[in-house]
């Protein structure tokens, strides 16, 4: 999990920076065939505004991240495979020594691929995101759907609905390549997104959170043999980051 978060202090306030790193990460090139698994257990991290009051919280009992490939330097189709699995999953904005969570997510797991495969002239990129119960808290109650199961690709939570300024996005999926001679993609399991998000006494946060990042991508050639060649597959947790700063206005 990244994150990078500005906390706008009520009346201003000094300067304060930190990040964290949590969380396993793997990757392989090709052309040799690679299998690579890491797993970190009982995973947590924060960051605070001051010893009451955490901005960011987060944890996991286990993080398992998996990166792969089939690519081993004969002809035919072959893959390039990104994994991780989030069990037990636990992110918290915004807590106070009194008032609920202005933000939590939970879920009792979190499963989220990037899979590459094909051939020179038809590479297809496919992500896939599932979970078991999960769920989304605003200022202690929940909100929207109960999810399980698949989830679509670029799936809007509609959480802006219930908490202004905020954004929650699943199943995000970038792509790049032609298709025919490269392809790459990159899913990111949670992306959210906060402007100007309001906590209580405290101030507002701005800023960005990606959970279960994972990439796989190929390159391929029709001559000279093989025909495929992989150039990346990776699946990691890579950390947290957290930041806020002096501001020359107080937050209203």
């Amino acid at each position: 999990m990244t994150a990078d978060l500005e906390v706008s202090l009520l009346g201003g306030g000094a300067a304060v920076d930190g990040d964290l790193t949590v969380g396993p990460s793997v990757a392989g090139t090709a052309p040799t065939a690679y299998s690579f698994d890491q797993e970190v257990l009982n995973v947590s991290a924060s960051a605070g505004i001051n010893p009451l009051i955490t901005a960011i919280g987060v944890g996991s009992s286990s993080v398992d991240v998996l990166a792969s490939s089939t690519v081993d330097g004969g002809l035919g189709s072959r893959n390039a495979t990104g994994n991780q699995l989030i069990e037990d999953f636990d992110l918290s904005i915004g807590e106070l020594p009194v008032l609920a969570d202005v933000l939590s997510i939970t879920a009792d797991a979190i499963t989220v691929s990037s899979v590459v495969d094909g051939d020179f002239g038809a590479l297809s990129p496919v992500g896939t995101m599932n979970v078991t119960n999960f769920r989304v808290f605003v200022n202690g109650a929940q909100v929207g759907a109960l999810l399980n199961g698949d989830i679509t690709a670029d799936f809007d939570f509609g959480l802006s609905t219930f908490l202004g300024g905020a954004t929650l996005t699943l199943n995000e999926q970038n792509i790049v390549g032609d298709g025919i001679s490269s392809s790459s993609l990159e899913t990111n399991a949670i992306n959210l997104q906060l402007i100007n998000v309001g906590v209580p006494a405290v101030g507002a946060i701005d800023g960005n959170v990606l959970v279960g990042l994972t990439g796989a991508s190929l390159q391929a050639s029709a001559v000279p043999e093989p025909s495929s060649l992989a150039i990346l597959s990776a699946a990691s947790l890579g950390g947290v980051f957290w930041r806020r700063r002096r501001v020359v206005s107080p937050a209203c």
